[in-house]
């Protein structure tokens, strides 16, 4: 470890108008939207962190040249193209050259970084993304911590979507040569386990922009219920609206706003099983915004959230419509519970029970001051138990934790494991 400042690499994937803004990117990059929200959050709370040296090393498309360097405000950032040269573009699923060779150009740029940083830890940030998590493979000198937001190889998933075979290999071959997660659902330990026989599984949150809601509109509220997070089966899109025809047969003029990442293909689906539900005009879809602040405006416009996600840990967006004031209807997945630990907080059903996801969102329109209880109660709890301060300087006693474990075989403090971060909500 280095003498003054504990030196950390985070390798990830974001983007966001700051870097965007320094990055020399061709011009039909220019427009690209904000992405992975949580990582620029991250990297706000470590500015304050003077005792750590932060360089995060992440892939953008639309790079004119193969890899740049530049410091923002105290951080230092590392950029590659992991996308088609001159095309600019991912690479496609059916041509997949990247994936072929084992993304060995995207390993070699990121150990060139990590030649020239020299760091102490590296922080993988989701293994779930081929193109940059297959660059923490071969990794032996320096411990790796991997911060889970999701894992892909997971067969729940592949009930509801074809399977991708390079995606599901390359995370399991991650996992199994490492040892150190930052996990968020019982489910991720079980699954980690499948490749790793003995593991340190932390407990790991990532904090939230809206915890402070400074610069969020709260304009007039327009919808009854907003649904707002990446779109596709597995979150529960076609259960939204399967319960939003339901309770139109008690409130016939309910509304919903349905918003978040997707393609026009599927959005055009969704569209076309609301007109069959005969629901139409009381739901209105749309994709993403460029900016997440604008998609946090929209969703302050609703007076529910409604999110019937079925593979899950605690979504962010749950965090984010709790500290907006919305009320949350969702299925008992993953973490999500947690959230009633020793009382209501959210209304939750059992995943895939449409009518009691209906009957629960009947409730919040019957009883408006329920909804205002719960949203209370939830905000809360999610202040005290997930502040942002905190979660951030969580990962820095991750860091310590690790580094004295992988150096000096030291053991890891019982409160930063998973199955011991809330026993003093026992």
């Amino acid at each position: 470890m280095g003498t003054d400042k504990l030196k950390v690499v985070w390798i990830c994937h974001f983007s966001n108008e700051k870097v965007r803004n320094v990055l020399p990117l061709v011009k039909k990059a220019e427009k690209i939207s904000d992405f992975a929200p949580w990582v620029t959050n991250l990297i706000q709370e470590f500015k304050k962190f003077k005792e750590v040296e932060l360089h995060v090393i992440s892939p953008h498309v639309g790079l004119k040249r193969f890899s740049c360097s530049f410091d923002i405000e105290g951080i230092h950032y590392h950029f590659f193209k992991a996308d088609i040269p001159f095309l600019n573009r991912y690479w496609p699923r059916i041509f997949r050259l990247d994936a072929w060779t084992g993304f060995v150009w995207n390993r070699f740029l990121v150990r060139c970084f990590l030649d020239n940083i020299q760091p102490d830890i590296v922080n993988l940030l989701g293994a779930e993304n081929p193109h940059y998590s297959a660059t923490v493979l071969g990794i032996r000198h320096i411990p790796v911590l991997i911060s889970i937001q999701g894992i892909y190889s997971n067969e729940e998933r592949f009930k509801v979507e074809k399977r991708d075979v390079v995606r599901y290999k390359v995370e399991r071959k991650v996992h199994s040569e490492n040892r150190y997660y930052g996990i968020s659902a019982p489910f991720m330990s079980k699954l980690v386990r499948r490749d790793v026989t003995d593991p340190v599984l932390f407990w790991n949150r990532f904090p939230l922009k809206a915890m402070k809601f400074k610069n969020i509109k709260h304009i007039g509220k327009k919808y009854d219920f907003v649904f707002f997070s990446r779109m596709t089966p597995l979150k529960g899109t076609e259960d939204a609206l399967e319960a939003l025809a339901l309770v139109k047969r008690y409130k016939p003029d309910v509304t919903l706003r349905m918003m978040g990442y997707s393609d026009e293909r599927y959005r055009a689906e969704l569209r076309e099983k609301a007109r069959k539900l005969g629901i139409e005009s009381n739901v209105a879809i749309s994709g993403g915004f460029a900016f997440h602040e604008d998609l946090l405006s929209e969703a302050a416009k609703a007076t529910n959230y409604l999110l019937p996600t079925k593979l899950d840990t605690i979504p962010g967006t749950i965090f984010e419509a709790i500290c907006l004031g919305l009320p949350v209807v969702s299925y008992r997945t993953g973490d999500i519970p947690l959230l009633n630990k020793g009382d209501v907080r959210v209304l939750l059903c059992d995943r895939d029970d449409i009518a009691s996801l209906a009957d629960n969102m009947i409730r919040l329109l019957e009883e408006p001051a329920l909804g205002s209880e719960l949203s209370q109660k939830a905000k809360d709890f999610v202040e005290k138990w997930f502040d942002n301060r905190m979660l951030s300087l969580n990962f820095v006693n991750q860091y310590n934790a690790v580094l004295a474990h992988f150096h000096h075989n030291e053991s890891v403090p019982d409160n930063l494991l998973y199955e011991n971060y809330f026993q003093a909500l026992n």
